[in-house]
């Protein structure tokens, strides 16, 4: 089903994951990524069968994961695409405007030789960084380096735009990116989710969950939506106490501070035991949702039981329709076509699968039933509206698929 195209990174080493935008024949691939990890030839090695990397760094994981970087690649599929930007960082996000000029990065790069800081967190620095002419020129922009800045959403002007960070924070732009204006948060927003007293796990400096933005989305006439999980929190009106549920807020773009604190007590919508994770305006009004259903779960728990995904249409304050997945489905981003055609990406993981596979989910009769495809692996995924096809690429190569 997938159509082989060309090979676009066959020389930025190592492969791996990101995100992809196409048009036309040209292409943009936004990828955080490790430092090549190189062997020394069979010859070289003080033990023959053993593999033995070339430097000893490359066997040190903190001082690995210090060389990540976050790069941007461009070019077309004839010639393919070479780096335009990279900055130290484990992760970071990115925004692109419609015509490729204007582009938006944060990075986020953590110390991984340094102690926890004093909040029980690691020590990071973050940057944001700002190119007009699509890539050729960039400037860092003025920001404070120990305040993660999250994703960037702009309208199409690439002039005004938000910053939707961890911690429950949000800052807004005016003036592309030069200034920027904290937006409060109501007390109980970043509340403790789930007790974490000797870490995860993986990161044991991390004391506990916290809630954070499930969901955020940038209409183009300016509407902000959020949605975010609580324990409990009292609202106003209607709501009043809520418990164990997800809000949606839908925040007009000149929403002033000083009138946020009214906003929070107002959601337009609480749904009870469920979290939000992508929003999207729907063609003709109302918004595509993609919940997961049921309440959140402690963190052993959440590890071996999925919470089982929906696609909920919202209309006029009311749930219009709603569409369970099969409980191997694990939702990632939602895409609305030309002809408001809904494609979710995501991924699949049957009961005992190690390994996840990535999977599209079609619906062309507005989210009453939808048809599952197995598209194996992919390192970056992008539906593209204009053609109706997805493309994904693959190790370095680049593939295609109509719907």
């Amino acid at each position: 089903m997938w159509n082989y195209e060309t090979d676009v990174m066959e020389q930025d080493k190592p492969y791996g994951g990101g995100d992809l935008r196409v048009q036309g024949r040209q292409l943009i691939i936004f990828k955080p990524i490790g430092p090549e990890i190189k062997f020394k030839p069979v010859a070289e090695r003080s033990r023959p069968g053993v593999p033995e990397v070339q430097e000893t760094w490359m066997n040190d994981v903190k001082e690995v994961s210090n060389r990540s970087t976050v790069r941007l690649l461009r070019g077309d599929m004839e010639h393919g695409v070479k780096r335009i930007f990279e900055q130290r960082g484990q992760n970071g996000a990115w925004w692109l405007s419609a015509d490729w000029k204007t582009i938006y990065v944060s990075t986020d790069w953590m110390n991984f030789k340094l102690p926890a800081g004093a909040d029980g967190y690691g020590q990071s620095w973050h940057t944001l960084w700002k190119s007009e002419d699509g890539g050729v020129n960039w400037r860092q922009l003025p920001w404070p380096e120990r305040i993660q800045p999250g994703q960037p959403l702009f309208l199409d002007d690439g002039k005004r735009g938000y910053l939707v960070a961890e911690g429950m924070r949000i800052w807004r732009t005016r003036d592309g990116g030069e200034h920027w204006e904290a937006l409060p948060m109501p007390s109980w927003a970043n509340q403790r989710l789930m007790a974490n007293p000797d870490g995860n796990g993986l990161s044991p400096m991390v004391p506990d969950t916290r809630a954070r933005f499930d969901a955020f989305d940038l209409a183009e006439d300016g509407t902000l939506r959020l949605s975010f999980y609580v324990r409990q929190a009292r609202l106003g009106g209607r709501f009043g106490t809520v418990e164990e549920s997800a809000l949606l807020y839908s925040l007009p773009w000149d929403v002033k501070a000083e009138d946020l604190p009214l906003k929070w007590m107002r959601p337009e919508a609480v749904f009870k035991q469920q979290s939000i994770v992508d929003i999207k305006p729907a063609l003709g009004g109302g918004l595509h949702l993609i919940a997961l259903q049921g309440q959140l779960q402690p963190e052993k728990v959440a590890e071996e039981q999925l919470r089982p995904a929906a696609y909920v249409l919202w209309k006029q304050g009311e749930e219009v329709l709603r569409h369970g997945f099969e409980p191997h489905v694990i939702p990632g981003a939602l895409f609305v076509g030309k002809q408001n055609q809904l494609v979710l990406a995501g991924d699949s993981q049957q009961p005992g699968q190690a390994m996840r596979d990535s999977i599209t989910l079609t619906s062309t009769d507005g989210g009453r039933k939808w048809s599952e495809t197995n598209d194996g692996s992919a390192f970056a995924w992008f539906y593209e509206a204009e053609s109706n096809r997805i493309w994904k690429y693959q190790t370095h190569s680049l593939y295609w698929r109509s719907l």
